[in-house]
């Protein structure tokens, strides 16, 4: 089997760190690196494959399940430390680290009784640390938390025991800060992914005033939702599960790969520890179906065609993580009247021939209703004038746009004798006008 990327380059720093502190050749030397609980995994591991100068010599070597054993009998976790059960972080840190400091080999050299202590102590911290690993602790008691240690390889640890020192900080004046180290760095790769709700996409119709003014829709769509019948357990109501016999209860699967143990979720249980036998016949165990939402949503004013507004968790529903997030498009329907342009609104005019010819004022429509506007003489068409603030605040600006008028000449098509008589008087005037000017230039030419 070819591990990803990600874990084999895990192995491979594993590897040089190894390398180091024993020798190429001996698998003796290997074991002796380790304390002295887990020396039998590693000697097995060197047994299984006596002729290999690496564990890592071939990418297809076999995987196989193991039970560690430990050489020390049960003993309650917080007696080791010397605290209470209702002990906090703090006071167990605290017994962990004076401990640690006076029964370390270092300090203790020759000494197989501390170094036994020390071991039940490293033992007993690691666990306490941890609050998913205590609170399985205090519920099966130190018996059946070290045999489901020993089968499954602990609760949620699955290089305990392997590379890195807890305690290295203590004796090299790092105060017991701690920072990762191996362990973290296998964890963060093979670290199971947070899934949520499925996000949902929605288009939402708006008018132009709606958009532009802001307001308050209720929106209708399909999604995935909490089943009603199982209230989102997936399972009828009363069920009691049961302990998944795949991991025992705690959620992984341990792998060995050469000295290597890694863990993944149990495919049995899905990492919850637990089955059931029969499911929700509505959700069919599922948990959620599909059933219609309603979001109310606030438009805000300035909102333009094409904005696309993001809902937090209104999407899909999920009852084991967070749910999905909504994002709705805005479809602004154009004005007959009103046009945009990002900030700024356009509108027409439309003047008669006398308004455009000797002035006069006209009604205009704006956002916030109509003005009269002056008309100057000899107005052409296609002319605009500006007003300015009478556009939109967008939702990106502080500021208003601008509103441009834009000025038609409308041209009557059917006359009045009185108004043909005046036009054409018109006419022969501004033609005489005409004759004079082209003497005028002849003359001068």
């Amino acid at each position: 089997m070819r591990l990803p990327a990600g874990a084999r380059l895990a192995l491979l720093l594993a590897r040089r760190s190894l390398s180091s502190a024993s020798s190429s050749s001996s698998a003796a030397a290997t074991a002796s690196y380790f304390p002295r609980a887990h020396r039998g995994i590693w000697s097995d591991a060197a047994r299984a494959a006596p002729s290999r100068s690496s564990p890592f010599s071939s990418p297809s070597s076999a995987h196989r399940f193991f039970h560690g054993t430990r050489p020390v009998a049960a003993r309650d976790y917080y007696d080791v430390l010397g605290v209470s059960k209702n002990a906090s972080q703090a006071e167990i840190k605290k017994a962990y680290y004076g401990l640690a400091k006076k029964l370390h080999p270092d300090t203790n050299k020759g000494d197989a009784d501390a170094e036994r202590k020390f071991q039940e102590v490293q033992r007993a911290y690691e666990t306490l640390k941890d609050e998913q690993k205590r609170s399985f602790y205090d519920q099966v008691g130190a018996d059946q938390y070290e045999k489901a240690s020993a089968a499954g390889g602990g609760t949620g640890n699955p290089f305990e025991g392997g590379f890195g020192n807890p305690f290295e900080d203590i004796f090299s004046g790092g105060g017991g800060g701690g920072g990762g180290g191996m362990n973290d760095f296998f964890r963060n790769i093979f670290r199971d992914r947070e899934f949520g709700g499925r996000d949902v996409k929605v288009e939402l119709e708006l008018t132009f005033m709606e958009a532009v003014q802001g307001c308050t829709k209720t929106i209708n769509f399909q999604t995935s939702v909490i089943c009603e019948t199982c209230s989102g357990a997936g399972v009828p109501p009363g069920t009691k599960p049961e302990t998944c016999v795949t991991c025992r209860g705690t959620g992984f699967m341990f792998m060995q790969t050469g000295p290597f143990r890694m863990q993944s979720t149990c495919t049995k249980c899905g990492g919850s520890g637990k089955t059931v036998k029969d499911f929700c016949k509505t959700c069919k165990g599922n948990k959620v179906v599909t059933g219609t939402k309603s979001v109310r949503l606030d438009i805000l004013p300035g909102s333009d065609d094409e904005d696309t507004i993001k809902v937090m968790r209104s999407g899909g529903a999920d009852p084991d993580g967070r749910p999905g997030d909504l994002y709705v498009t805005l479809k602004v329907h154009e004005d007959p009247v009103f046009r945009r342009e990002r900030g700024d609104i356009h509108v027409d005019a439309v003047l008669n021939v006398t308004q455009a010819i000797l002035g006069g004022t006209v009604q205009v429509p704006t956002l916030s209703g109509d003005v009269v506007l002056k008309v100057k003489p000899g107005t052409q068409p296609g002319q605009k004038v500006v007003l300015r603030g009478k556009g939109i605040k967008t939702r990106n600006s502080s500021y208003y746009g601008d509103q441009y008028v834009h000025f038609n000449v409308n041209i009557p098509v059917n006359l009045t004798p009185k108004q043909r008589e005046l036009i054409e008087e018109f006419a022969k005037e501004e033609q005489g006008e005409d004759e004079k000017d082209a003497k005028a230039a002849s003359a001068s030419g």
